[in-house]
């Protein structure tokens, strides 16, 4: 199963890369080669999709969360993808990831058929101790929960804020669960992104 393989010496890692304007047609030449590039990586996926757009249509980012064993392989991983090289990408955020939920998404079991949101909320201020304060309130949501963890930066493993993908009934849903999120509402948190999301990989 993806995310199974791990090595004593690798990391986890969260990239979120985001699309350049009209680039559907490059989008859809590149994508046979993409998915090549991720076959090689198969064994080491948490979770894997396209952002769209709020009515779904259109691909707007790639998040890939990824073991890794070194930095030189973390740039292949970002920056050899064909999407990437071939000048899809507007901007590539890497940061080393903490997974909170102790599973993948390939292990996310619903029979709903809502949409899929991710939640990329950026820190503001440092937090400690951030996986305690908010167990709570995330936990009212696990069953809606596909991804969930700590982004933390690269060279010092501080906290740089939280990362969800939640099934949800709309975009207004997710909206309410933002205003009603204690860790969001505070300083801690500097600015949140909403994106339609949803997995992905070959059919």
């Amino acid at each position: 199963m993806p995310g199974d393989s791990q090595s004593s010496d690798s990391a986890e890692y969260l990239l979120y890369c985001r699309d350049k304007p009209d680039t559907a047609e490059t989008l859809e030449r590149l994508t046979d080669a993409h998915w090549s590039f991720m076959d090689g990586y198969a064994d080491r996926l948490q979770a894997r999709g396209p952002s769209l757009s709020d009515d779904g249509e259109e691909h707007t980012g790639s998040l890939h969360i990824v073991r890794l064993a070194t930095p030189e392989e973390t740039d292949v991983f970002a920056y050899r993808e064909p999407f990437y090289a071939g000048g899809v990408y507007q901007d590539v955020m890497i940061r080393r990831w903490e997974n909170l939920l102790g599973r993948t998404m390939w292990e996310f079991e619903t029979k709903s058929d809502d949409p899929m949101f991710l939640i990329l909320a950026h820190a503001g201020v440092p937090m400690a101790g951030f996986a305690e304060a908010h167990r709570s309130f995330a936990a009212a949501y696990r069953a809606r929960t596909v991804v969930y963890g700590s982004m933390l930066a690269l060279d010092d493993s501080a906290w740089t804020g939280f990362a969800q993908i939640l099934q949800m009934p709309s975009r207004a849903a997710v909206e309410k669960l933002i205003a009603e999120d204690p860790v969001i509402a505070s300083p801690a948190i500097a600015r949140c992104e909403i994106h339609r999301w949803c997995v992905g990989g070959r059919r």
